[in-house]
């Protein structure tokens, strides 16, 4: 399999190529491309380079096998795909997420001590959270909907809170120009608020979530798909 790196530079120099006649620019520029806003596969992965409070680093999301879901929520015994997400060199979380129709959806997560296999806090989601959504209505400027659901939160050695949580998405372009390391893109843009913190999202076809804002930004440097 490929690596990460070696995929992007095959990748963009194939738009290149077909697009900007030959262009050698170091920040080359995608054109649009088909497929899911956030291809799903087993031994998918995404490197971004994270911005947080002046920090910067690096983070890497890997789709794992199928498995149960687990925990003590509704969504237990719901088979999903096992998401690895790591932070620098201390910090990894875990998560539960599966296609349902055209939704992405997240059931479980848990966040892990810094530099342990030691489980710090698990959160849990009735009906499951959404990651992103396909369908033709959600993906037309303008669009607007709510989310609602029971999120659970336990804190080791501490009893578990639920509350509700509702957020709207918007819809804010489907054809915007992002530059991020990984080249400059053509996005949809999804705006996500309400109980928690405000969120901009920016997707690109085929390739998946290439950059996102609100309390701390993420860009894309490097992606891995399997065929």
């Amino acid at each position: 399999m490929k690596s990460s790196r070696l995929f992007q530079v095959i990748f963009l120099s194939g738009f290149i190529t077909a697009g900007c006649g030959g262009s050698t620019s170091s920040n080359p520029t995608v054109e649009p491309t088909s497929g899911a806003l956030l291809p799903w596969k087993v031994g998918n992965r995404w490197t971004y380079r994270v911005t947080d409070d002046g920090e910067v680093s690096e983070k890497e999301t890997t789709v794992g096998e199928l498995e149960p879901v687990g925990g003590t929520g509704p969504n237990r015994d719901v088979l999903a795909n096992k998401v690895v997400t790591r932070k620098g060199t201390a910090d990894k979380t875990v998560s539960w997420q599966a296609v349902s129709g055209s939704r992405l959806v997240r059931y479980r997560e848990q966040s892990f001590r810094a530099n342990t296999d030691t489980v710090e806090t698990e959160d849990s989601w009735a009906p499951a959270k959404l990651h992103v959504d396909e369908a033709p209505e959600h993906a037309a400027v303008g669009a607007s909907w709510l989310e609602s659901y029971e999120e659970t939160e336990l804190e080791t050695g501490e009893q578990p809170s639920t509350e509700t949580v509702r957020e709207q998405w918007t819809v804010i372009a489907d054809d915007e120009t992002v530059t991020v390391p990984a080249g400059t893109l053509r996005a949809l843009v999804l705006r996500k608020s309400g109980t928690s913190k405000t969120k901009t999202y920016w997707f690109v076809r085929g390739i998946g979530k290439v950059k996102e804002t609100g309390g701390q930004t993420e860009e894309l440097v490097s992606y891995e798909l399997v065929p």
